[in-house]
């Protein structure tokens, strides 16, 4: 056997050594990235369906070994899928917006990877993950465009679906789903792919689609519980499409197949006028009901078809029943809040269906006890609002509102609404709450019912009937908004109220004295200071010598909302007459409201003015409270006048 020697040796030497490197990082780590991630995955290329439980420690294991190849093995054959199995991982770890991180940039970072077309399918799953639907659907429609026939080509179609649904386009998704069923009818992703297309029907309002969707996961259904849930998931689509017999029928024939639970005993109900709180049983002993709670969800169901059907006696009876057979649990608070519910909607017993809220809380923890408090609350301030509310034209109108807003925003009736606010209307005809009734029944002309041309008609009635109102602004706004050119000749601004401004026009101004006072005290011997400023003689203190700024001596009332009534204030003359000089350099602020010991200190140097510059009158009756002139109000910034007093006391 001839032995290899030279530049031939060399060769396969360096084959042998890439060989042998190569086999180490496949064998030695990336063998077992990729098998922990099998594990971790279920066995799927990702986890379509999220389980409740995510097997984190073998995806950070897939993880840890992905790293290890792109360290170790930089020059390895597998450093792309490593990197790729890396950003798997994460994904599985719900961590969407770092898998987007890491595979924007895949083609760039490894140009020549066989693997281009397996990336953007998963950069377009972490879009969808990361709630980037509009990239996560263009990203899978690039996948699919450049690899129709891969084998994640059914993955990408239904991703693709979830996406669209998610940006509303139901039509584009179910048909995307559809894709999957048509080419794919035995993949794995059937029910999943069937799933999605039920619901983006359901969405689209083609409910008969829809329903042949759900009614064939509910054949394959795995168990009873996915069968029931897949069976009111039909209910849904009859209810939407208000097949309201065919939906009773659906449900009562469920029901015949359940066996029902055990007698219960009436629940306690107080007698008379007044409603008593309902005394609610104790919870059963274990097995007193049955294995499931099948027979009470179909029962509730029932009850709201009554409702729907505007049946409340057979509501209140069926969802009464619930309330009975499963004490003490979530079904029951929701049949007890569907009853306060059915009171309210369809009843129109406000009163009735505060009682019946109020006992949700009683009976179990469900988030339906939330929901029963926030439509108690709203109805307990609609009645504190009725009993509490005067004997006026204003505030009757306040309540009929509000009693209208009740129906559009929280009963969910505007057909209600609407013939409310007509009441308002006739009530309160050539008013401004009728102008107000007829732009908001416009409102829901336009809003809930798409009458877009019996909206513009009442929008047109506020401008021309209701001039000098803000409904008519609002009408004029509504319809610029929808293109329509309103004259403006036709609108006339709402006018201030005129009481206000006579009442300002009343208040004589306070008139400016004859001659100067230089500023400081006056010239007094026997004056002290203390921290509030000069001290007058004790001679000068009497009520003649204060004048009108003995009022200043009390403390205005801390109970007045709004601007200080004016007082009988006497303003300063250095406070009018003398300017700013060298010696007060900050008074060009303007000068300070004069304490009281000031005033009385003017008052003693102006010779005959002693008892200072006559008050305004005071306010007119019923007027609004007129703030005092700029000139006496109190600035809290400007510096005080100058102390003086230290050159004219006794050494």
């Amino acid at each position: 056997m001839r032995r290899v020697t030279g530049p031939g040796r060399v060769v396969l030497e360096a084959l042998a050594l890439g060989l042998t490197l190569s086999s180490c990082a496949y064998y030695n780590t990336f063998y077992l990235a990729r098998k922990y991630y099998d594990v971790a995955a279920q066995r799927q290329p990702y986890l379509v369906d999220k389980p409740q439980t995510v097997d984190t420690q073998n995806f950070n294991k897939s993880i840890e070994y992905s790293k290890k190849v792109l360290a170790q093995y930089p020059k390895s054959k597998w450093v792309d899928d490593a990197y790729l199995l890396w950003a798997r991982g994460l994904l599985g770890k719900d961590d969407p917006v770092e898998v987007v991180n890491m595979l924007q940039d895949f083609e760039t970072r490894y140009p020549k990877s066989p693997i281009h077309a397996e990336a953007t399918f998963y950069l377009g799953v972490a879009y969808r993950h990361a709630h980037k639907y509009a990239s996560s659907a263009r990203t899978l429609d690039d996948f699919l465009a450049k690899a129709p026939k891969h084998d994640l080509a059914p993955y990408a179609y239904l991703e693709r679906a979830r996406a669209l649904i998610s940006l509303e386009q139901y039509p584009e998704a179910a048909a995307s789903a559809g894709k999957v069923l048509e080419r794919w009818p035995r993949s794995r992703l059937e029910p999943m792919a069937r799933a999605a297309r039920a619901e983006a029907n359901f969405k689209a309002g083609d409910y008969t689609r829809a329903r042949e969707d759900f009614r064939q996961l509910g054949f394959n259904s795995r168990d009873d519980n996915e069968r029931l849930a897949f069976l009111l998931r039909e209910a849904d689509c009859l209810e939407a499409g208000q097949a309201y017999d065919e939906e009773m029928a659906l449900l009562r024939g469920a029901q015949s197949h359940e066996p029902p639970p055990p007698p219960q005993p009436e629940p306690v109900v107080g007698s008379g006028t007044a409603p008593a709180p309902m005394v609610v049983q104790s919870a059963p002993p274990p097995g007193a009901l049955p294995a499931n709670d099948h027979y009470g969800q179909l029962m509730v169901r029932i009850g709201t078809v009554a409702m729907l059907q505007g049946n409340l006696d057979e509501a209140v009876r069926s969802y009464h029943s619930v309330v009975r057979d499963y004490p003490r649990t979530s079904l029951a608070a929701e049949a007890q809040y569907r009853i306060g519910y059915a009171y309210e909607t369809v009843g129109d017993d406000f009163d009735k269906a505060r009682v019946e809220y109020a006992r949700v809380r009683d009976i179990a923890s469900s988030a339906f006890v939330t929901q029963a408090a926030q439509r108690l609350e709203n109805l307990d301030r609609l009645s504190k609002f009725r009993s509490a509310t005067k004997d006026t034209v204003e505030a009757k109108a306040e309540v009929a509102f509000l009693l209208a807003e009740q129906y559009l925003f929280q009963v969910n009736k505007p057909e209600r609404a609407i013939e409310q606010y007509r009441k308002i209307e006739q009530d309160y005809a050539g008013t401004k709450w009728a102008a107000k009734a007829i732009i908001a029944e416009a409102w829901v002309l336009s809003r809930k019912f798409g009458r877009k041309a019996e909206a513009d008609s009442l929008f047109w009635l506020a401008v021309r009937d209701h001039p000098a109102t803000e409904a008519q602004l609002a009408a004029r706004d509504y319809l610029e908004m929808e293109g329509a050119e309103v004259p403006d000749t036709l609108i006339k601004l709402p006018q201030a109220p005129v009481q206000q401004l006579a009442a300002a026009d009343s208040v004589a101004l306070t008139p400016v004295p004859q001659g100067s006072t230089p500023l400081g005290a006056p010239h007094a011997q026997n004056a002290a200071s203390d921290s509030l400023g000069l001290r007058p003689p004790a001679g000068a203190m009497g009520a003649a010598a204060l004048g009108a700024g003995a009022g200043l001596l009390h403390a205005p009332d801390s109970t007045l909302v709004g601007p200080v009534p004016p007082q009988n204030i006497a303003v300063s003359p250095q406070a009018i007459a003398a300017p700013p000089g060298a010696a007060d350099p900050l008074a060009v602020t303007g000068p300070p409201m004069p304490g009281p010991a000031a005033a009385a200190g003017a008052g003693a140097a102006a010779a005959g003015a002693a008892t200072g510059p006559p008050a305004p009158p005071p306010p007119a009756a019923g007027a609004a409270p007129v703030p005092p002139p700029a000139t006496a109000r109190h600035d809290s910034t400007a510096a005080a006048p100058p102390d003086t007093s230290a050159q004219h006391r006794k050494p």
